[in-house]
């Protein structure tokens, strides 16, 4: 789904920018696994800053969803040893068993297993000692960021981007509406939606048979089912740690009223910064093909962890 590989590369961009301003910090990774109460083996790798020693500060990486090994992406959060934190890396279950995962993948298959194997790693191998646990998530791996926050009490700070507080439902209707004013053949035209009713009738469609075995839009009935009226508002509303909101004006993939939406309803507490970024899409690249995460980590989202990072 589109949604999804622009979440990932946005991530990718991100954590490739933290790499490169890491020359001096290498990590050394530990993989790890844990057997939940079903008998199913949850599989992580951790990222530490010193091969004898665990940091007080932890950094989980939560990205959108896909089935591909999480071990490709080893090379992303160097940046964060560079501030401070190992790094915990979670393998989605079922990755390498197409059926399998297809039949196990939704939103709370997600939730439950972050949860399952973040507190694992907190109790067990820090003995519940850390400092500092940011979550870093975004697109999809954003929509469900907040409820694993309240979840955990151990989180401290969020960063939330490409993502906002609509339900996905709410989400492709705006998105919809956009294209069908732009006259443009855009993605929704592209999967067979030409119109609000038709939109709608695939909602109503999925809903009434939330099947692993449908597919639309390179996803399961299921998946879809789990995540289509699902609002990460009820979460974020409860969030009292510092969470940071970014997301691009152009973004094609998550409306960026989304966010706006929870800037203008939230804009008063002070625990809550939003960015909404003028010319840049998902993967906040420009419409030159410049990628502005450079700028952003520059800009806003170091600023932001400075000022609001646990001081000693």
């Amino acid at each position: 789904m589109l949604k999804k590989l622009l979440g990932i590369l946005a991530l990718f961009l991100l954590l490739t920018f933290l790499v490169s301003c890491s020359n001096k910090v290498s990590l050394t990774i530990d993989k790890g696994k844990v057997i939940n109460s079903k008998g199913e083996i949850l599989k992580y790798y951790l990222g530490k800053r010193s091969e004898n020693k665990l940091s007080d500060k932890l950094l989980v990486m939560i990205q959108g969803s896909g089935r591909d090994s999480i071990t490709r992406r080893f090379g992303m959060g160097a940046g964060g040893a560079r501030l401070g934190f190992d790094i915990l890396y979670l393998e989605k279950y079922a990755f390498d068993d197409k059926e399998l995962f297809d039949k196990t993948n939704c939103r709370e298959r997600r939730i439950e297993d972050i949860e399952f194997v973040v507190n694992y790693v907190i109790s067990n191998i820090y003995n519940n000692n850390l400092k500092e646990v940011l979550i870093l998530a975004d697109s999809e791996g954003g929509s469900i960021a907040p409820e694993i926050a309240n979840d955990l009490k151990e989180v401290t700070h969020m960063i939330i981007m490409g993502s906002g507080g609509y339900s996905q439902a709410k989400e492709f209707e705006v998105l919809l509406e956009k294209e069908l004013n732009s006259n443009e053949k855009g993605i929704f035209r592209k999967v067979g939606i030409k119109n609000k009713e038709d939109l709608l009738n695939k909602f109503t469609e999925i809903r009434k048979n939330p099947s692993y075995k449908k597919t639309w839009w390179g996803c399961t009935y299921r998946r879809w089912n789990s995540y289509l009226d699902y609002e990460p508002e009820k979460n974020i509303l409860n969030l009292d740690m510092p969470v940071l909101f970014i997301i691009g004006k152009e973004d094609k993939s998550v409306p960026y009223e989304s966010v706006e939406y929870l800037a203008n309803k939230l804009g008063d507490k002070e625990n809550f910064s939003f960015e909404i970024i003028p010319g840049l899409n998902h993967s906040f690249t420009d419409k030159a093909g410049n990628n502005k995460m450079k700028e952003i980590m520059k800009k806003i989202i170091l600023p932001w962890y400075k000022e609001n990072m646990i001081k000693e």
